[in-house]
């Protein structure tokens, strides 16, 4: 069975009790299923038969149209079905099949006939009993065959153990006999009818989770909800449309909508598509048509009409024909909708060039000359996009370049769908400039880095003299950055070395470039030293160059472990040039904000927030990210963080490394070891990688893999070392300290006393302190480096996770052990830290120390079992992690299997990435 079979049946799983029952108990011998197109009849009636056969004869017939056109020929199918398996003490149907023949090839149709029939068949039926009888599509039984309902299954009772179970498709076969039938069968208590309605959105996520085997974000599921309507099938084809369109992206077993990608999303063709694009040429053309122009309502069909060229009551007519099909829904104010946004989208994607800008062409001209009005100005600014050269060039340049603007700072998907229409529309090369420079900003500030590089190339190559110097400063750093993110090292290497085809000539510009093509290259080194020694050139540059020296020139010295400039301009926010320019004044905030939180200052960088009037929203991700891991809301920083690496960033840039080596830590502080590696792995080959190495490290000692563990921490310190970097060790030094006690090498163990002794002193923050004082704890036993650690985590205690850190290791140290175990523990359930929640535990218990109640630990036992379990982890790896035996670990594991209801590691795993098993 396939993924998606699979999940949709799942989906189902009620319906299928419900039919499964009702054919068991017999007192209504007839039950209709009727759904949509695609709404997952099929499935329902295959998982049916699957639970039935074995206990009773099951016989499924698919009908289709052309089954209408045989006189009895369905109930000829179920006799020979019934004949070819008969046994020797079963009667034959051979003489009632060919009864059948002769009575389908005398004319007319007689009441008594069918009575006849009815009589000569039952007989055969009840003889297989018991009997389900499971017919598919059954709008297209044949005139014969309903006629036999009736009579048939007035004969049946409980005793006579027959049951039918039939799907009927909705909007199909209006006039089938069928119907009929079904009807007076109801009327006479012999039938029910159950509506397969809609999946509801639980059921969708569950559905959608088993398409994708990852956890579908909430905002992906709503949108493909809406657009599928609940429909199983449609929602089937819509995630296949999308990731083969790439508009979906898994980021650590979650899936999210990239929005980069543009509707419409291309989708295989889908039952309730197929209803329009297999309803013949002319019809599949309106319907095409109205996915442009239906907003437009009682105009769209006398346009639709105009574009296609066609007569405009035939193409009334076909509209109306796609109401009746429930395609099209008509509000009572006259406008027209889809039904279901994905049979709209589906009809988008399948237009050529061509026919959707003639469409949209049509649609701007009537709005344009007053003949008509839009929903909204939105719906007016896409079709000008769409239309092209079809409409007047200025005007359209003139619209898309006002509201692009308007929404370039809170809608960068269509602010680059608009911009880049406006690009084309443009007529003079200043306006082509100033249309470029827009969308270059557009795609920047919404961290489509490379894309915006390849526009500020475009710019600074055929448009400089339209551009002021601070303009050519701004896309310069632009341009740089887009190197950078599509891995165009080569270039970037050049313009390093002070060699650049593409940027500006001016002397300062060339430093500031050069620093900062040095500083995404990983040579932070060099970049300082240049814009040090080259410091009378950009000092003297417009006040944008000049502010970018001094932020890069900040930044660096912190990487390389000198805070003191950066603490200067967080002072002394006058030093700032151009801070009277509104966007510029915004990023050097942003700026500063960044610097305090990778440096662990978590309250100066609320307290400048609060001074500058910025909210959490206006911050980049990684800082939305580490605001709230240091804050200690990890399920937040964790969603920022996958958002982050879904839209993009920088990886060059210290924080993306910082935020890596955070969610590696949550990762594997709540136990998720093997999503912890995975990201590990993802973030090999960044400039800081000894922020990452040293997060890894993290969860190979938790595995009990101590030498992987110590060889990934001896090449954090090499990497740090050979790169010259300060920021990212604080810990780093503390941890080989400890790796050293562990191997009873003391001497080494003083060695990394003494780095983290250098590091604090350069660096100067409370965290820094904070490790140096823990390492020499460890290294000495110092029970008043302890105690000065202590003081300074209860001063930043509202950075829980590292505070608990922070007591857990003085406390190990032997400083107020019970007291600082118990808060660490404390700390640990603030923040979600599920596996060091389980070793305190045991460390408590191995102290003699008081510890949580038995009902609490035994909870937070089985969560993190299920979770070390979900990873995939063996028997003899959860002993090593849990630090217990795998003979103890087998009856955890039994006894939590036995709770809760799942009978394998993989269904609990599947119940954990669909939601249905909830921590």
């Amino acid at each position: 069975m396939g993924a998606g079979k699979g999940a949709r049946a799942d989906a189902r799983a009620e319906e299928v009790g419900f039919l499964r029952d009702d054919a068991w108990l017999g007192t209504t011998p007839l039950t209709v299923l009727a759904g949509e197109p695609g709404s997952g009849r099929s499935t329902v009636l295959d998982r049916l038969a699957g639970e039935l056969t074995g206990s009773a004869t099951v016989v499924v017939l698919r009908l289709a149209e052309l089954d209408r056109e045989l006189p009895f020929g369905v109930v000829f199918r179920l006799l020979s079905a019934l004949e070819s398996s008969r046994s020797d003490d079963e009667p034959s149907a051979q003489p009632v099949l060919s009864l059948l023949s002769r009575v389908s090839a005398a004319p007319g149709w007689r009441p008594e006939t069918a009575a006849m029939v009815a009589t000569a068949v039952f007989p055969v039926l009840r003889a297989r009993s018991p009997l389900v009888v499971l017919v598919d599509d059954a709008q297209w039984l044949d005139e014969g065959t309903a006629g036999l309902l009736g009579p048939l299954l007035r004969q049946c009772s409980e005793e006579t153990r027959i049951g039918v179970v039939a799907t009927l498709r909705l909007g199909a076969g209006a006039d089938a006999p069928a119907r009929a039938a079904f009807t007076r069968l109801r009327a006479e208590g012999r039938a029910r009818l159950r509506l397969l309605r809609p999946l509801s959105l639980t059921q969708s996520r569950s559905l959608l989770a088993g398409l994708i085997s990852a956890r579908p974000s909430a905002g992906l599921v709503g949108e493909l909800y809406a657009a599928g309507r609940g429909n199983p099938a449609a929602l089937t084809a819509l995630v296949r449309g999308y990731r083969s369109a790439g508009a979906m992206r898994i980021v650590d077993r979650t899936a999210y909508r990239a929005d980069w990608v543009d509707p419409p999303v291309a989708t295989e063709a889908h039952p309730l598509l197929r209803v329009t694009t297999d309803a013949g040429d002319e019809d599949r053309e309106v319907a095409e048509a109205m996915a442009v122009l239906a907003p437009l309502g009682e105009s769209a069909a006398g346009l639709a009409a105009a574009a296609l060229g066609r007569d405009e009551t035939a193409v009334r007519a076909a509209v109306e024909g796609l109401v009746t099909r429930r395609v099209l829904v008509r509000h009572r104010d006259g406008r027209l909708w889809f039904r279901v946004p994905a049979v709209r989208d589906g009809l988008l994607s399948r237009l050529g060039p061509y026919a959707w800008r003639n469409l949209a062409a049509h649609a701007v001209h009537a709005v344009w000359e007053g003949e008509v009005r839009v929903p909204d100005d939105d719906f007016l600014l896409d079709r000008v996009a769409q239309a092209g050269a079809l409409v007047d060039a200025r005007r359209a340049a003139t619209e898309l370049l006002a509201h692009g603007r308007r929404v370039l700072l809170t809608d960068g998907v269509k602010a680059e769908r608009w911009l880049s229409a406006a690009v084309a529309r443009v007529t003079t090369p200043a306006e082509r400039a100033e249309a470029l420079l827009l969308l270059s900003g557009a795609r920047a500030l919404h961290y489509r880095q490379a894309e915006a590089g390849d526009c500020a190339r475009r710019v600074l190559r055929d448009h400089v003299a339209h551009l002021a110097p601070h303009q050519a400063q701004e896309l310069s750093i632009v341009f740089i950055t887009g190197l950078t993110a599509r891995g165009e090292f080569g270039e970037l290497a050049e313009i390093a070395a002070g060699a650049s085809p593409v940027l500006p000539a001016d002397p300062a510009l060339m430093v500031v470039n050069q620093a900062f093509a040095l500083m995404m290259s990983g040579r932070w080194i060099e970049a300082c030293e240049l814009l040090e020694q080259q410091r009378e050139v950009w000092s003297d540059s417009n006040s944008v160059t000049a502010d970018f020296a001094m932020m890069f020139l900040a930044g660096g010295r912190v990487v390389l472990g000198d805070s003191s400039q950066l603490f200067e301009l967080v002072e002394h926010p006058e030093r700032w040039r151009s801070g009277h320019l509104p966007n510029h004044w915004f990023e050097q905030r942003r700026f500063e904000l960044d610097m305090l939180l990778q440096l662990g200052e978590y309250q100066h960088a609320l307290r400048r927030m609060a001074d500058a009037g910025l909210t959490v929203e206006q911050l980049s991700g990684p800082d939305r990210f580490y605001l709230n891991y240091l804050g200690g809301d990890w399920p937040e920083a964790m969603e920022l963080a996958r958002r982050t690496l879904l839209e993009g960033t920088d990886p060059a840039r210290p924080m993306h490394n910082m935020m890596m080596g955070g969610a590696i830590r949550i990762l594997g502080g709540q136990g998720w070891l093997a999503r912890a590696r995975a990201l590990a792995a993802d973030g090999r080959g960044m400039p800081m990688s000894h922020v990452i190495d040293h997060a890894e490290f993290t969860v190979l000692r938790k595995l009990g893999d101590d030498e992987n563990a110590d060889e990934l921490l001896f090449a954090a310190a090499r990497s740090a070392d050979q790169a010259g970097y300060l920021l990212g060790t604080e810990d780093l030094w503390a941890d080989l300290t400890r790796s050293a006690l562990l191997r009873k090498n003391q001497r080494e163990a003083e060695h990394w006393v003494d780095r983290s002794a250098r590091t604090a002193m350069r660096l100067d923050t409370a965290r820094a302190h904070l490790c140096h004082h823990l390492a020499r704890a460890a290294a000495y036993r110092d029970q008043a480096a302890a105690r000065r650690a202590v003081a300074i985590a209860r001063e930043r205690r509202d950075v829980p996770y590292e505070t608990a850190m922070a007591f857990l290791w003085a406390g190990l140290a032997g400083y107020d052990t019970e007291r600082l175990l118990n808060e660490a523990y404390e700390l640990y359930g603030e923040v979600g830290a599920w596996f060091w929640r389980a070793r305190l535990r045991k460390v408590l218990r191995d102290l003699g120390f008081a510890g949580p109640g038995r009902a609490e630990a035994a909870a937070e036992n089985e969560r993190l079992l299920a979770i070390l379990v979900a990873e995939g982890l063996s028997n003899r790896q959860l002993a090593v992690v849990l630090d217990t035996s795998e003979k103890s670990v087998e009856g955890r594991l039994s006894r939590m299997f036995a709770r809760i209801g799942y009978g394998s590691r993989v269904e609990l795993a599947a119940a954990i990435l669909t939601g249905e098993y909830v921590f």
